[in-house]
């Protein structure tokens, strides 16, 4: 224990941080194996690479419309901690859900698809055509992921972090069971969406039923309304929207390229593994919310998130060795030789993600932590017009790259991001970091959040 750590009142040491975060990283990476997997799946379709370009576009949407409701685990966490009620964030989550479910069945049974995947996404007819019909059974995972989100906040709030990734697993589990069993049909975009759905309602089923006998759900003396938990949950609401609306918007670019169906492909695959590798990064925000407490503290965690950062890229940069990525790209997603040549060239770009993607976590979590959401909502926006702008400026000069460019941009707006972020924080966040005292002291960094 270093004496800036006793005179804050915290205690917080590398094995402490670990039992914290690693059930979290473990969820993390699960949840992404869920792309890889189906990736692989989809590649022993009949047709893998309009399989996989329409499931790709189908799930984007869907993404953008389930987004906003994953911040209902942080907000459910806060509130119950802070000793506010439950029943709020419960009634507000579900009512959302259900809202976004129902634009997705729409999306999928009327003509508002068509406006959507040609007019909107630009895919041509045999990718809209795969895409609805993903789309059929991909229109629960809203509410489904309100439900989910709302008792995983509930946990998290127990330090009961093992249920969370416990539920996770079998959902990966069955997920890959389902995905592969289908794939003997032949398949297409239908199976992923299918063992997506089935996967995600087995996860919500396990989160909802496990208890917290330690939190106190309902409190006779809370205030606040769904109006106010709204007000603070529409910034990062706004965030995810946008951050699940990315993808959407390269595949859009994608689609308007000389190729658009191999560079669609190609895109979901690198995509579908980089992420899978840089997932455990992703948890660094509830890290930075629930661990940083003073100017020492915010030091230590940001530099175990830097450890794990290099090691994610480093894994990144080993798979992008050419005689590696191949045997990856031919033996577990079966590519094509022209799927494996686009997506191996924009595999090493992607090994910037954990570096970018850790940052941009880390520093949100302070923001959310300081209660600045706002700037949260800020950081996507200019994120999201960076992407625009260099999309524009480069799709006819590198539309032939395909897979390349979009990871390029990708790298480029989390980039811009991660800067604006980093400066805002030295403006509003550090320097109250270092004349904060814990207000609570704590041992082992959350000794005991992950006991079952």
């Amino acid at each position: 224990m270093e004496r800036a750590d006793v005179e804050a009142g915290v205690v917080i040491t590398t094995a402490g941080f670990a039992r914290f975060y690693a059930p979290l990283a473990a969820t993390s990476l699960l949840l992404t194996a869920t792309n890889p997997i189906l990736a692989a799946a989809l590649a022993r379709s009949t047709d893998p690479t309009i399989a996989l370009a329409g499931y790709s576009v189908a799930f984007a949407v869907c993404g953008v419309l389930y987004a906003p409701l994953l911040v209902v685990q942080q907000v459910a966490a806060a509130r119950l901690l802070s000793r506010g009620s439950f029943s709020p964030v419960r009634r507000f989550a579900y009512l959302t859900g259900a809202v976004f479910s129902l634009i997705g069945a729409l999306i999928a049974y009327t003509a508002l698809g068509d406006l959507v995947f040609a007019r909107l996404v630009g895919v041509g007819p045999a990718v809209l055509a795969e895409a609805l019909r993903a789309m059929a059974f991909l229109w629960p995972v809203p509410f489904l992921t309100a439900v989910r989100a709302a008792h995983q906040g509930r946990l998290v709030a127990g330090h009961r972090t093992k249920p969370i990734a416990s539920a996770t697993g079998v959902r990966t589990g069955i997920l890959a069971v389902v995905a592969f069993a289908l794939a003997t049909t032949g398949g297409g975009a239908w199976l992923g969406a299918v063992a997506f759905t089935v996967g995600l309602a087995l996860e919500t089923l396990m989160v909802m039923l496990a208890p917290t006998p330690n939190v106190v759900l309902e409190h006779e003396d809370c205030m606040s309304s769904e109006q106010d938990i709204a007000r603070f949950s529409a910034p990062l609401m706004v965030n995810v929207l946008l951050w699940w609306a990315t993808p959407l918007i390269i595949n859009a670019v994608l689609a308007r390229t000389t190729n658009p169906d191999p560079s669609l492909a190609a895109f979901a695959v690198v995509e579908a593994f980089a992420w899978f590798v840089t997932a455990p990064v992703g948890q660094l925000q509830h890290a930075s919310i629930a661990l940083v407490q003073c100017s020492e503290t915010h030091k230590r965690v940001r530099a175990w998130g830097g450890v794990l950062a290099a090691v994610m890229a480093g894994l990144l940069l080993f798979f992008s060795i050419p005689v590696v990525r191949e045997f990856v790209f031919r033996s577990v997603f079966a590519l094509e030789p022209e799927l494996v040549a686009l997506a191996g060239a924009a595999l090493p770009i992607a090994a910037a993600y954990p570096f970018l993607y850790g940052l941009r976590q880390y520093y949100q979590g302070l923001f959310v932590r300081s209660g600045r959401t706002i700037v949260v909502g800020v950081g996507a926006v200019i994120r999201v017009t960076a992407v625009l702008i260099a999309a524009f400026l480069c799709v006819h000069e590198m539309g032939h790259q395909g897979a390349v460019l979009g990871v390029g941009l990708s790298v480029f707006g989390l980039t811009v991001e991660g800067l604006f972020l980093e400066r805002m924080s030295q403006r509003k966040v550090l320097p109250e970091l270092r004349t904060e005292a814990a207000g609570t002291p704590f041992t082992e960094a959350f000794e005991g959040a992950s006991e079952a």
